[in-house]
């Protein structure tokens, strides 16, 4: 127990008043907080496109318009999410502080209605946030391996039941693979990196082929390459062990831990330019594709279905 005038001890990189606590990016470390705490915005705002919940509203509704007013509700909806880990930090620090003493803040979200509420009130509450956490987890890791075993199995193979089966095995052990090669990385840190990816290539393919008519395939493709292979390549970077001491403090290392501030505004870039200086489809065709998109199976519309009649 401390006294009321006493200093408390914190981790090291920790923020020791309120002062530094409030300030942006003050327990990010590093000579550019502030840009790191702005480039985690952009890429957990925009990259909450790339989440499963929206992704599937292009799947279960019968036109573009009905497409557009759903993911636009459901990003909303997702969007009021985020003020939820505010109240949570504002919480923590006024009834977990000692989590800074241990560096163990990563608990707060269970420990914190215990210090609340107290008893078995407490308990019950934490048990509640514990299961959601987990299938919040599981609800979005199985739709993210649904939507890439789909891809796989109708684009790459022959969209039958096996193939669909053998493609959510390779969906999940390679990823499943690949992590256990990497290094130990904070749980904030690998979050915002995954939301980088996908804020710099499945936000601007949404944002733009939504609500901008102008948006050609070559455009779309170009911005998807350029994003994901900055926004990629700073990822594999991080992973695989981050910047050599030489830049550790330094603008690279910064950008390269927190890439989305220069990879979401460059997939923008490069989408919108390349698209006026190409052609896009006509609306026929266009109309086609929705048409071989949400179609009856039974009818023989679809893309894959149509190859394999003129191959017969």
């Amino acid at each position: 127990v401390f006294e009321s005038v006493s200093a408390v001890s914190v981790v090291a990189g920790a923020p020791a008043d309120g002062v530094s606590w409030l300030s942006p990016g003050g327990g990010f470390g590093g000579s550019h907080p502030t840009y790191q705490v702005y480039s985690l915005i952009i890429a957990t705002f925009l990259g909450t496109m790339g989440l499963p919940h929206v992704l599937v509203r292009f799947y279960t509704n019968p036109d573009g318009r009905a497409a557009r007013a759903t993911a636009l509700a459901v990003i909303g909806l997702v969007g009021m999410f985020y003020l939820f880990p505010i109240l949570l930090g504002v919480f923590a620090r006024l009834y977990v502080p000692q989590l800074l003493i241990t560096g163990t803040s990563d608990a707060a979200v269970l420990l914190l209605p215990g210090s609340v509420l107290g008893g078995l009130p407490g308990k019950l509450l934490a048990a509640l946030v514990a299961a959601g956490a987990i299938a919040a987890f599981l609800s979005t890791s199985s739709g993210l391996l649904v939507s890439i075993a789909g891809v796989l199995s109708t684009d790459m193979l022959r969209g039958r039941i096996r193939d669909f089966r053998m493609a959510a095995l390779a969906a999940g052990v390679v990823p499943l693979a690949l992590s256990l090669t990497v290094a130990s990385l904070d749980l904030s840190r690998t979050v915002a990196l995954a939301f980088s990816v996908a804020a710099s290539t499945l936000c601007p393919l949404l944002v733009l082929g939504i609500w901008w008519r102008g948006l050609t395939a070559k455009g779309a493709g170009a911005g998807l390459i350029v994003g994901g292979l900055v926004a990629g390549g700073a990822t594999a970077v991080s992973v695989l062990g981050g910047a050599s001491e030489a830049v550790a403090d330094g603008w690279l290392a910064a950008i390269l831990g927190y890439p989305a501030a220069i990879s979401v505004p460059l997939a923008f870039l490069t989408m919108v330019l390349v698209s006026t200086v190409t052609r896009g489809q006509g609306p026929r065709a266009v109309r086609r594709i929705f048409v071989r998109m949400h179609a009856p199976e039974r009818l023989g519309m679809g893309a894959d279905r149509e190859r394999v009649l003129r191959a017969g």
